[in-house]
């Protein structure tokens, strides 16, 4: 008589994710919520709550990843969503409140529409060759650079057309203009051009205080004439572009100088 096999059934393991490790995706998702969200006031011709939550929503992103390396908890899963989040939050609401409020009246066959849909465009491109440069190999302009402009700055960049009108001037500029602006800041963020990433940035020992100070300033400033300091920032960002380009070749050159 053969003898029976008996196989024994192993049960099902439960797996379980520590709750810490979760925090950096609700971060993520909490932007994307602030960044949909903008879209809706931006609908409601609210567009000072809708810039205010796209820049909440890049303060946001920008702790996102901090938290994840923080906590050892990065996977290939959070920069996934952070793109998704990203994509939303940075190329379809600030591109979208800036139709709603001025590049609509550009009537002539649809042009501010094609304006919107070249800066998502732009922003699609963007993440997509910094996920490719991400996964199969460092940053390409090196790790105290970004290769174009972040699209978090991006973001901010191109609403300040809108935001300077908040309390700087109500003088409003031109919508073609705006236009020709919108498509800049899209040309921006897929160029080659290196702009400072501030990952690698050491500080000597004798500044630290008086750069605290200054953050202090800063900081009280943002609070008290948010709609002042805000669009001060913005430009003053834009006038470090060529800066930092000119210290990348001119780095970048003396260390192959040396090398040879």
């Amino acid at each position: 008589m053969p003898k029976l096999k008996f196989v024994k059934m192993q049960k099902n393991k439960i797996t379980t994710i520590p709750l810490v490790n979760l925090i950096p995706s609700i971060i993520t998702m909490f932007a994307l919520c602030l960044g949909t969200t903008a879209i809706r006031y931006a609908l409601e011709a609210k567009f000072d709550i809708a810039a205010a939550l796209i820049i909440v929503a890049s303060i946001m992103d920008g702790l996102d990843g901090r938290v994840a390396r923080l906590l050892n908890s990065t996977s290939n899963f959070g920069a996934q969503l952070d793109s998704l989040a990203d994509l939303v939050s940075f190329g379809v609401a600030p591109s979208m409140t800036l139709y709603l409020w001025a590049l609509h009246q550009l009537t002539y066959k649809g042009v501010g529409w094609a304006v919107v849909l070249f800066y998502i465009t732009c922003s699609a491109f963007r993440l997509a060759r910094f996920n490719v440069q991400a996964s199969d190999q460092p940053e390409k302009k090196g790790n105290n650079f970004f290769t174009g402009v972040p699209i978090t700055a991006a973001a901010n960049l191109v609403m300040l057309p809108l935001v300077i009108t908040f309390n700087i001037t109500e003088y409003r500029i031109p919508n073609a203009f705006i236009a020709l602006y919108v498509v800049l800041i899209g040309i921006l963020m897929i160029s080659q051009l290196p702009t400072f990433s501030g990952k690698k940035v050491h500080v000597r020992r004798e500044y630290v205080l008086p750069l605290l100070g200054l953050t202090g300033v800063m900081m009280a400033g943002i609070l008290i004439e948010p709609w002042f300091v805000l669009p001060l920032m913005g430009v003053g960002y834009i006038l470090t572009i060529p800066v930092s380009v000119v210290y990348y070749y001119r780095f970048y050159n003396n260390k192959k100088y040396q090398e040879k």
